[in-house]
């Protein structure tokens, strides 16, 4: 009796381990490409990246996709920053849906605004400017409007992600200033979302690669990831897919993508803790993966079998 409760005492530990090992699916652009962006599903725990498709409009191709998110209704919007357009895209097809497609007004648009964006669970779109270090509530008509004063972040945050209902707003810091230049604030922050004030949570930390933008979502589950933009000279290099702590803003490196695309957004569906109050702490607890659902199965299987192989002797 004592082994089979080691036994399942076992099984049990191993399948704590196989929710840590979890990770979820993602939605990102390779937009440093000149002849035109291209949606990626990524597998967040490997760095897998399966191409859907090109980003097409019937207004034309895209090229600086620089901001991804999922509405309430599961919806995937983009923001292009070259055209200064906001669309939904369809996530099987990479197509733009056109006759939603606007133009964003109230937002300079004559210096790349390399945005983040996040919808909260009510239906709420924010969106940051790195250019003007500020922070906007923007419409589904175009229309922008900003939050505070100009430059009230104080920090250039290129990727931001909204969590909880109320909606609580967090923002990844750049990188690097440039090419070969100085190291940008590489933390993480949160933002109230009244005042447009950035209040610095923590570095990112040194396991972390020399980066220049990112991307930032929530899971279902609460945890915060992060995919980020690197590249030498004109080279792209794979991106790393991180997991960062909300109470430190450490990131810890989960995987390395395969594709070298100049990924700087991230989306992750669903949106994520409409069911959890603003004064929660997000669970943090993953679900399992593909992956973590097969040790878990194999564990429990072969306990299952020890268990009943020791009953019978």
């Amino acid at each position: 009796m004592r082994s089979v409760c080691r036994l399942a005492l076992f099984a049990v530990s191993a399948m704590a381990f196989a929710t840590a090992m979890a990770a979820p699916v993602g939605y990102s652009v390779n937009s440093d490409e000149p002849a035109g962006d291209s949606l990626y599903e990524i597998d967040l725990a490997s760095g897998v990246a399966t191409r859907v498709g090109d980003v097409l409009s019937p207004l034309g191709s895209r090229s600086d996709i620089e901001g991804l998110a999922f509405d309430p209704f599961g919806r995937l919007w983009a923001v292009d920053d070259e055209s200064g357009m906001l669309f939904p895209v369809n996530t099987d097809t990479a197509l733009v849906m056109g006759e939603e497609e606007v133009g964003i007004d109230g937002i300079d648009a004559s210096q790349g605004n390399d945005y983040g964006m996040s919808f909260t669970c009510e239906g709420d779109l924010f969106v940051t400017s790195v250019e003007n270090q500020s922070l906007y509530s923007l419409e589904l008509n175009g229309d922008a409007t900003l939050i505070g004063s100009l430059g009230s972040l104080g920090a250039r945050i290129s990727a931001i992600a909204a969590y909880g209902n109320p909606a609580r707003l967090y923002g990844l810091g750049n990188g690097l200033v440039n090419e070969g230049g100085p190291l940008d604030n590489r933390s993480l922050y949160e933002i109230d979302m009244n005042t447009g004030v950035a209040e610095r949570i923590g570095p990112v930390g040194d396991a972390v690669g020399d980066y220049f933008e990112a991307g930032l979502s929530f899971d279902a589950y609460g945890s915060l990831w992060a995919i980020t933009e690197r590249h030498n000279g004109a080279v792209n290099l794979p991106s790393q897919v991180l997991r960062l702590d909300l109470e430190s803003g450490t990131g810890t490196v989960v995987s390395t993508t395969h594709e070298a695309a100049g990924f700087e957004s991230l989306a992750i569906a669903p949106l994520a803790g409409c069911d959890v109050a603003a004064a929660d702490e997000p669970h943090r607890i993953p679900a399992f993966d593909k992956y973590g659902m097969l040790l878990a199965f194999l564990v429990l299987l072969g306990t299952g079998m020890l268990a009943l192989r020791r009953s019978r002797s």
